[in-house]
């Protein structure tokens, strides 16, 4: 007698407890939109010679802070041909505060316009690109509050706020496309559109462009 009444029993909270499930689920993507296609992003800017010459100094190293107007390199210039006029010596500045990434150049190298000396970037500009479905971006709108992680500190949550909805799939920005229209092989792909989310506060952790990072928008 007992184990037909204790099976009908399980039987019950089985169904109940997979109800509570599908019901915590519902209002979960109904309170929030949460996705891990998401990453650290940051301007990189790349600082290259102004003129032809040969880099005389070079005064920092990968690693290194910078602050804006601070001269990272001098070219002197190559001499004239058949002329009296001295080479001259050009600086070359940092347009930002910021953290050397790569110094592809040398001490002493020759260059011509447009080669890259240093590549820097503000770490603490830095924001996240989340990809939401387009399916979904109709809920996710300017100023929402957004809980952040990021890979590397899977301990600490971060805040962040909806700063920019980019007015351009994903896909339009690739080189390769996502599918081809003209073919008569067509598949409908579902796309993706960035979504910038700033962060609120010092986050006091070291946030570099291209972490992975996974986000949970509050759209109600």
């Amino acid at each position: 007698m007992r184990r037909m009444i204790l099976v009908p029993a399980l039987v019950v909270l089985a169904m109940l407890a997979i109800a509570g499930g599908i019901a915590y689920y519902l209002y979960s993507n109904y309170i929030s939109y949460r996705t891990d296609d998401a990453q650290v992003t940051g301007t990189i800017l790349s600082i290259s010679a102004p003129t032809s010459g040969q880099i005389s100094s070079l005064t920092v190293k990968q690693g290194d802070k910078v602050a804006a107007g601070q001269t990272i390199a001098t070219i002197t210039s190559a001499p004239v041909t058949g002329t009296r006029v001295a080479p001259a010596t050009i600086n070359v500045t940092s347009p930002t505060n910021g953290t050397i990434l790569q110094v592809p150049a040398i001490q002493g190298q020759g260059v011509v316009p447009g080669l890259t000396i240093v590549q820097l970037t503000n770490l603490d500009a830095v924001t996240i690109t989340a990809f939401v479905d387009e399916n979904a971006i109709n809920t996710i709108k300017l100023g929402q509050d957004v809980d952040i992680h990021v890979d590397a500190y899977s301990d600490t949550t971060f805040t962040g706020k909806v700063q920019q909805i980019v007015q351009a799939t994903a896909g339009s920005f690739s080189l390769l496309p996502t599918q081809d229209n003209a073919s008569g092989n067509f598949t409908k792909v579902g796309q993706r559109i960035p979504v910038v989310i700033t962060f609120v506060g010092d986050t006091g952790r070291t946030l570099m462009p291209g972490m992975s990072a996974e986000v949970t928008i509050h759209i109600h």
